[in-house]
């Protein structure tokens, strides 16, 4: 079965969720996924993927979005570097 990783940044500082958020999308092997939960819509993150990763290097799907929690699942496709 593959890893599944859970990442709640509610209660952390905004300042500080970026790091914490592209840090557990980084630690996933290929095929596994990234639960991410926030307070608003995490769609910063997936346009950053998008950019940096390209659009074959990852799925994103909501599983629940908003007015208070937005859930999304991550899942690293492809081994695919940060682009410049």
């Amino acid at each position: 079965m593959k890893t599944q990783i859970r990442l709640d940044v509610r209660p952390v500082e905004p300042r500080h969720r970026y790091e914490q958020i592209m840090g557990a999308y980084e630690s996933l092997g290929i095929g596994e996924s990234l639960e991410l939960v926030v307070d608003h819509d995490p769609q910063c993150m997936y346009y950053t993927l998008r950019a940096t990763r390209g659009d074959d290097a990852f799925s994103f799907d909501y599983l629940e979005q908003g007015p208070e929690t937005w859930r999304v699942i991550v899942v690293r496709l492809t081994d695919a570097a940060e682009v410049s």
